[in-house]
């Protein structure tokens, strides 16, 4: 499996995208009560329970936009969330 495709199948696994959605969610409602570095350690313990054989490693959490990087093969990439037309939309990038 090669890169492009250990990314994939991370941000089209649905329990990762559940965590993803529940928890920019609750941010919304809790942001300003909690600490971000939880949510960035809860969104890669998804990442990592559910896609365990990709090799991801944790990089880091934002909060505006909400988001998490992880690193798989020596590059960085970065899932975070948008809202569009009133849906949440996950997007990836490499940094």
């Amino acid at each position: 499996m090669n890169t492009i495709e250990k990314v994939n199948r991370v941000i089209t696994n649905k329990n990762v995208q559940n965590a993803f959605y529940n928890l920019y969610d609750r941010w919304e409602d809790e942001g300003r009560y909690e600490d971000i570095n939880d949510y960035g350690k809860a969104l890669f313990k998804a990442i990592s329970k559910n896609c365990p054989y990709v090799g991801a490693t944790y990089v880091g959490v934002t909060e505006a936009p909400f988001g998490v990087m992880f690193g798989i093969d020596n590059a960085t990439y970065y899932i975070y969330a948008t809202v569009n037309g009133g849906y949440l939309t996950l997007n990836c990038k490499t940094l």
